[in-house]
């Protein structure tokens, strides 16, 4: 069995590290985190493996998984690079194999460790709660780029996790990471300020969340079966003009207000996201007047 050591066992790298450990992907080897307390607390979240204190102690590996945050990459890649200016005696005459999952960056960001295969994979899931991912992330897909040879090692190991692959050119990855970014990170930023104008109009969040929870739902299943033409509603869609006038004044006074309860930027906001969703809307039947009437409302609030 392959090894495998982690630099970054966060929530991402301690769910796949102890995922493949018990499908028996990979035997687990050093785990190094910032500190060797947390690496511990990670080995104990994951069942196996040996807490290190930094980079120089980790044992050699067939394997290794940099899961540091995007700005560290580079820099760790540096200090791992020691660790392939020989091969270890125990490893077989192919490289080993680096990888990160980063959703922007190339796997050449890591091209520090000469002498191994680079690779970077991808899994398009939320990592927010280690413990759900455990169960959530089967059915994932998981976006590959970089060396062959990394490439078919990953693809096989995430194959075991019961997720499918695709394939992404490093030209490609910056644009398909953006995307993946507007429609979950953005989205958790929607929710919140949605939040917060149902405390501005003196509904708890509890309450709110609760009532959200229905048409949130279904509106990501209507977009997902129907595609975002058809499952755009409300009254932009419907062309209820002076609606969408009542409620962008009505977020401009909060934002007047010294002391309110929303930030400055919720008006922007929805000025902003109701424009780009005029194209849409014609899309789906609103006719060329009504969304010239709406972008000119838009363009008016503009500060």
């Amino acid at each position: 069995m392959r090894t495998l050591n982690v630099i970054g066992a966060g929530k991402l790298g301690r769910t796949l590290a102890r995922l493949w450990s018990e499908r028996g992907v990979f035997r687990i080897g050093s785990v190094c985190n910032r500190s060797l307390a947390s690496a511990s607390e990670a080995t104990a979240f994951i069942g196996a493996g040996t807490a290190v204190a930094d980079i120089s102690s980790m044992a050699p590996a067939d394997c290794w998984l940099v899961a540091v945050a995007d700005d560290a990459i580079e820099a760790t890649a540096k200090a791992l690079a020691s660790h392939f200016q020989s091969p270890p005696s125990h490893q077989s005459a192919s490289d080993p194999v680096v990888f990160h999952c980063s959703g922007a960056l190339p796997a050449s960001a890591l091209s520090a460790c000469s002498g191994a295969a680079l690779a970077s994979a991808h899994p398009v899931h939320s990592f927010a709660d280690p413990q759900r991912s455990l169960e959530d992330l089967q059915g994932s897909v998981v976006a590959l780029e970089g060396d062959a040879t990394g490439r078919e090692l990953l693809n096989d190991a995430f194959n075991a996790l019961d997720c499918a692959c695709i394939t992404l050119t490093p030209e490609q990855k910056v644009l398909y990471h953006t995307g993946s970014v507007m429609a979950c990170n953005y989205l958790t930023v929607l929710m919140d300020l949605s939040l917060q104008t149902f405390a501005a109009a003196g509904i708890d969040e509890s309450t709110a969340r609760k009532l959200l929870a229905p048409i949130v739902m279904q509106t990501a299943k209507n977009n997902f079966d129907l595609g975002p033409q058809k499952a755009l509603t409300g009254p932009l869609a419907r062309g209820d003009i002076r609606t969408v006038a009542r409620q962008l004044e009505a977020l401009l006074a909060l934002d007047s207000e010294e002391q309110g309860p929303v930030p400055p930027s919720l008006a922007t906001v929805y000025r902003t996201l109701g424009d780009a969703a005029l194209p849409l809307a014609r899309q789906a039947g609103l006719d060329a007047a009504s969304v010239q009437k709406l972008h000119t409302l838009f363009d008016e609030q503009k500060p």
